[in-house]
């Protein structure tokens, strides 16, 4: 049987879209890691039956878990405590308290010109999320390849689904 070779060219790569998939809050997918296949895949909720992408019987996974949007919500806060500009500050913690905060901090730190200082620091603290949630479960990506120590991962199997 031929070994398939991972998607990803580097490390960085690889915690970077996971990192991405972490951050990812459609509520009708749910993501995972298959080992088998060496990639990232999403399974789409019932409704949504004509995107799925379910794994292969006996393919090796993990799922990912993402990140409660409350942490979201706190880095915005952390960012917006670290502007030297208390004007700036201001603004983003107003957008805060508006109805849909995740949008309207994005516009917010669009219009006051510090949304590239904000995607840096948001793209940072990702990556660390990311890279935690791979020690966490034994997941690392060493010679081209993610591995995972088996302590976390299951078989699939159409009888679990």
């Amino acid at each position: 049987m031929e070994e398939i070779k991972s998607r990803y060219s580097t490390r960085e790569s690889f915690i970077s879209e996971l990192a991405f998939a972490m951050s990812d809050h459609d509520i009708q997918e749910e993501q995972y890691l298959n080992l088998t296949q060496q990639n990232l895949s999403v399974i789409l909720r019932e409704d949504y039956s004509w995107g799925k992408k379910w794994p292969a019987e006996g393919d090796e996974v993990i799922f990912v878990d993402k990140t409660p949007s409350w942490e979201a919500f706190h880095l915005m806060e952390e960012f917006a405590d670290s502007i030297a500009d208390s004007r700036i500050t201001r603004e983003l913690y107003h957008a805060l308290e508006k109805r849909h905060p995740f949008s309207a901090f994005r516009y917010a730190a669009e219009s006051t010109g510090v949304i590239q200082q904000w995607y840096q620091w948001r793209d940072h603290w990702q990556n660390e999320q990311a890279e935690e949630w791979m020690h966490e479960n034994g997941v690392d990506f060493k010679d081209g390849k993610i591995i995972a120590d088996g302590k976390h991962t299951f078989v699939w199997s159409w009888d679990d689904e």
